[in-house]
């Protein structure tokens, strides 16, 4: 493979969310400015794993493992550093410089050929054939401002056979790449190529980094046998790792630690439009796991917001473990009859969404608060514990699932054996006692001033250096940090981890990056940790002149021990006047 030029691993590393990529392999949830979930590296009940979106690294507490977005994924799936590169650079749709991968290639040209569709779709907007119709469906009939609708590219599919084939025949793409890329059809009797998508509205799918990789067809011709055509399932488009809007609502979702999950696309539409934008689409999939881990990185709740009789929502709620299983606590938005989250936010506003919201119902509540379990005959008690019991023996967390069978019992007055699933039960831990303070941690917290306020190496450089930190790699991290500031004027671990000689300096440099200072005057601090160094090296150098000196008397030699004495009463009297 040819070399990876910087300034692209530069763009994977901008486009990697750390907490986005950590989060598809674990729970990780938001713990002050930075997210914790249990270490993958290590058996562990209580988390110590912490992940800094800011930094963009990761540390565990209890194994010391620590690094950033490549070594993670370096260690965890035991990837050399390319292999690494182009996996991530395949997920968020970044171009490698060219080389010899056919795998690679067809990637690019899929992710190309669905890029021109969109701007084919686009453009057809403006035809005149179907101006009428598309400002009656879409600025009339759903709402929509000009403004949504070129944010998420909405177009249309003409009314043409081969309308997408000869666009993007111009630009260089053959028909049997929109083939591949779900975009048109092979005719098995002729062999001639066909548009997918013809009169339908054009709603592209994109992936959590914004690329464009399929598309959802609503019909505009009266008697269409599929009101919506979602493209087929292609090497960049599996429908069960996707939800709709997520590239545009994952900060949202993030800031508000809670998703607002709809059906459809313009259930999606409209809300984001009201200002309501920490919500997703499931777009008429059944909600998989794969789903509710990708929300689970950025949210711990999740409100479905479905039709009262949808086939979506009962779709999701036979699937309620996989939220559990994910972390996120699934609740359910009780709309009025007859109304769907599109209707609803166009006649009562976000307001009117606010309030569905604080009334809406957690699962237990929602599917068995209307019973009156006193009244239940035996039959009818057993039936509902035994539908009890299944969920929660599908709850894979014991934790989780001793929470959800306790809630059961509260809820149904029931004793919590009836919901018990035979797992085995959870065993609860103190916390390790914080480590006693040492030299050892003043060390690491005078390295992490550097890494929140670079320019305060410069202030201790020509007084402290390398050699003056004992603790394990510290020296060579200093060092690295004096390098790095004194070439870029910034001190980077995210970049830094990737020069680092061995595991343990950079699981000690991702340590130290973690730590956190508060408001207070950094400048002063610094003095203050430069003055215990010095402190440090004065008694070291103390103690060993007075231990020259005591065998300079030894020995007899007065002209040397009168020279140390006078050594160590100047710095006696220098200590004294610091």
């Amino acid at each position: 493979m040819a070399r990876i030029p910087e300034s692209k691993i530069d763009e994977i590393r901008m486009a990697a969310d750390i907490v986005e990529v950590i989060g598809g392999y674990l729970p990780l949830k938001k713990r002050g400015k930075n997210y914790q979930g249990l270490c993958p590296f290590h058996t562990e009940k209580t988390p110590s794993f912490s992940v800094s979106p800011d930094k963009q690294i990761f540390h565990c507490f209890g194994c010391g493992k620590g690094g950033n977005v490549f070594s993670f994924l370096m260690e965890h799936e035991r990837l050399t550093f390319i292999e690494t590169i182009k996996s991530l650079a395949e997920r968020y749709g970044i171009i490698l410089p060219k080389h010899d991968s056919e795998a690679d290639s067809r990637i690019e040209k899929l992710m190309y050929a669905n890029q021109i569709a969109a701007e084919y779709f686009q453009k057809s907007l403006s035809d005149k054939r179907y101006k009428e119709r598309i400002e009656t469906y879409l600025l009339t009939k759903r709402g929509l401002t000009q403004e949504t609708i070129d944010k998420f590219q909405i177009g249309i599919a003409p009314d043409d056979w081969t309308g997408l084939i000869r666009y993007a025949t111009s630009k260089n793409i053959k028909p049997l790449d929109l083939e591949q890329a779900g975009l048109a059809i092979k005719s098995d009797r002729t062999g001639e190529y066909f548009d997918r998508f013809r009169l339908r509205l054009m709603i592209p799918i994109f992936n959590i980094t914004g690329k464009v990789i399929a598309f959802g067809g609503r019909a505009l011709k009266q008697g269409e046998r599929a009101k919506y055509m979602n493209s087929p399932e292609t090497p960049i488009y599996n429908k069960s790792f996707v939800l709709y809007g997520m590239n545009f609502a994952k900060q949202a979702i993030r800031s508000e630690g809670s998703v607002i999950l709809v059906e459809g696309y313009f259930d999606f539409l409209s809300l984001f439009q009201a200002g309501i934008e920490n919500v997703a689409a499931v777009s008429g999939t059944s909600f998989t796991p794969q789903q509710a881990k990708l929300l689970a990185r950025f949210a711990t709740k999740a409100n479905l917001f479905f039709d009262a009789d949808s086939a979506g929502r009962s779709a999701a709620l036979r699937s309620v473990e996989n939220f559990f299983n994910a972390g996120i606590e699934p609740r359910i938005v009780t709309p009025p009859t007859g109304s769907d989250p599109d209707s609803f936010v166009r006649e009562k506003g976000t307001e009117g969404i606010k309030e569905l919201l604080v009334n809406s119902l957690g699962y237990l509540r929602y599917r068995f608060g209307s019973f009156d379990f006193s009244a239940m005959n035996m039959i009818e008690k057993e039936s509902s514990a035994r539908e009890i019991k299944s969920l929660a023996g599908k709850i894979d967390d014991p934790l989780r699932r001793q929470i959800f069978v306790s809630e059961a019992a509260d809820l149904t007055g029931l004793a919590p054996e009836f919901f018990q699933s035979g797992k085995a039960k959870v065993e609860t831990t103190n916390r390790p006692s914080e480590p006693t303070r040492d030299m050892n941690i003043i060390e690491m917290e005078f390295l992490s001033l550097f890494v929140t306020r670079p320019q305060l190496i410069e202030t201790v450089w020509s007084d402290i250096s390398p050699d003056d930190l004992h603790g394990p790699e510290h020296g060579a991290i200093y060092s690295l940090m004096m390098e790095v500031y004194r070439a870029t004027g910034e001190i980077n671990p995210d970049k830094m981890i990737e020069t680092v000689k061995d595991d343990r300096q950079s699981s000690a440099l991702a340590y130290i990056s973690t730590l956190e200072w508060g408001e207070i005057d950094l400048s002063k601090v610094v003095r203050e940790y430069r003055q215990t160094f010095l402190n440090r090296k004065r008694n070291k150098r103390l103690a060993q002149l007075q231990s020259d000196f005591a065998e300079a008397e030894k020995m007899g030699d007065r002209e040397k021990a009168l020279n140390l004495h006078q050594e160590i009463k100047f710095l006696i009297d220098k200590k004294l006047n610091d």
